[in-house]
């Protein structure tokens, strides 16, 4: 749902800003995550990078889950509401279906940019969506699932899981039953025995307050995170050329940074996981690799049947079978 009050707030927002500086362009940024901690970390920087390369372009924060719900912030971006989105393709696929392959690629962003695939990805969401595809600034934080008690195995017949459909491929392949709902009803599910475990990026549990009831981390992590930058179309097309390139080069700078951010907080969440006690669960590695073969299948064949035009071809620029 788009609050009416952030649509008061945006329209005072452009009528001052257009009084105080008629030749600066503002661009109203929206974000599906809380505005702090480490996963605002890269949307914010590259708001700031934008906004020191001048331009005459400025990029301000102006909707976040307490003014737009984040499976509506798609929409958002479509409509004009705001002009700029950092999203996760899993929270629009009722716009774009193909959003969903964002997770399942397994080949870098630094690759997939050369091969064509990100163009190709650009000109679905122009199609679908009207909007443009600036970048993929976060990739690569594996996926995980924690639980409360020990698996023995990596079949989990018997343990309910809390998990969203971005989950749900990997969870009912090694036989777990899924439970939906919010993350922040995750600690009270587990620790009231509702569920055995959850599934969650290895990014950000702490956030939730979840170090204290987590036992394990089961290892290897499967699928990828992902959040893309997505434009609305015609207000990028309605830049001048200097505007437009700054936010072109500023998204591959982002993606860029990323990677070696990606490595330090990886480290850092870790570490908080083992000063919590979760014990990471491992099991033979031919296993595990076929556990993650399967998913990912099962995941591909999913994307390509809903997207019989671009399955396939998403699926040979941006994955390669290990």
């Amino acid at each position: 749902m788009i609050r009416r009050s952030l649509l008061t707030a945006i329209l005072s927002a452009t009528l001052l800003s257009a009084g105080a500086a008629a030749a600066e362009t503002v661009l109203r940024v929206g974000t599906f995550l809380q505005p702090t901690g480490v996963w605002h970390q890269p949307i914010q920087r590259f708001i700031d990078q934008v906004n020191a390369r001048g331009a005459d372009l400025k990029l301000e924060l102006v909707a976040d889950p307490s003014s737009i719900n984040p499976f509506q912030l798609g929409a958002a971006v479509q409509s004009g509401v705001i002009d700029i989105a950092y999203v996760s393709g899993s929270f629009y696929t009722n716009l774009v279906p193909e959003a969903d392959a964002l997770k399942n690629f397994n080949l870098s962003v630094q690759e997939v940019r050369a091969n064509g695939a990100l163009d190709l990805m650009d000109k679905i969401h122009r199609e679908k969506m009207g909007v443009v595809f600036l970048g993929k600034i976060v990739d690569g934080i594996p996926l995980q699932i924690y639980t409360a008690r020990k698996p023995e195995s990596l079949d989990l017949t018997g343990f309910t899981l809390r998990g969203t459909p971005l989950y749900r491929p990997m969870m009912e392949t090694l036989g777990a039953d899924v439970a939906q709902m919010p993350g922040g009803e995750i600690y009270g599910a587990l620790q009231s025995g509702v569920i055995d475990g959850y599934g969650w990026p290895l990014w950000g549990i702490g956030d939730l307050g979840l170090l204290e009831v987590t036992k394990y981390r089961l290892e290897p992590g499967f699928f990828r995170s992902e959040i893309a930058l997505l434009m609305n179309a015609r207000r990028f097309d309605s830049l001048n050329d200097a505007q437009r390139e700054v936010l072109r080069e500023e998204s591959i700078a982002a993606e860029n940074w990323f990677a070696t951010f990606l490595t330090q907080v990886n480290a850092e969440e870790i570490a908080k996981q083992d000063a919590a006690g979760i014990e990471a669960v491992r099991f033979g590695d031919a296993e595990s690799a076929e556990l993650i073969r399967k998913a990912d299948e099962a995941a591909w064949k999913e994307i390509i049947a809903k997207s019989p035009q671009y399955g396939e071809e998403l699926k040979s620029l941006t994955y390669k079978a290990e």
